[in-house]
């Protein structure tokens, strides 16, 4: 794992295309979003943790390393994970979960479950997945976090 840009809101990896890295970023992102309630924290690096997975096994079969960057403003936390490819077309962004006993297909499934917005971009042979997830809601912010208002 190697750091390109530490900041306190900002977190830039190139990490080895291999799951090994996965325990690092997490921790480097958990570090970076520090205060912020766990349930969200659990949420963005499933999140992570789902996108960088299906990077190491499908887009960087040529040993690239895997790009991550994480970037909060306060409101919204943006990721976005970058392979090198080569990945022969842009995965399809599910409309449904996949089947029950289908043996793949559910990472993408889940991200879009965890995360408000997600797109797919082609960047040279690899691919680039954004998500951004608010931090929170109109909603939590109205009704306060013991729920009294």
């Amino acid at each position: 794992m190697h750091s390109d840009e530490p900041m306190a809101d900002r977190v830039n990896l190139t990490l080895a295309p291999t799951s090994s890295s996965l325990p690092d970023l997490r921790r480097a992102v958990a570090r970076t979003l520090g205060e912020v309630d766990g349930e969200f924290v659990a949420d963005v690096l499933l999140a992570l943790d789902e996108a960088v997975s299906n990077a190491v096994r499908h887009g960087s079969r040529a040993g690239a390393p895997v790009q991550v960057s994480v970037d909060s403003d306060g409101e919204w936390v943006e990721m976005s994970v970058r392979d090198g490819g080569p990945t022969p077309r842009l995965p399809r962004l599910p409309a449904e979960p996949p089947p029950v006993l289908h043996t793949g297909g559910r990472g993408l499934w889940l991200i879009l479950q965890l995360v408000d917005e997600v797109r797919l971009q082609r960047v040279g042979e690899g691919t680039r997945l954004i998500m951004r997830r608010r931090v929170s809601s109109r909603v939590d912010s109205l009704v306060g976090r013991d729920g009294d208002g």
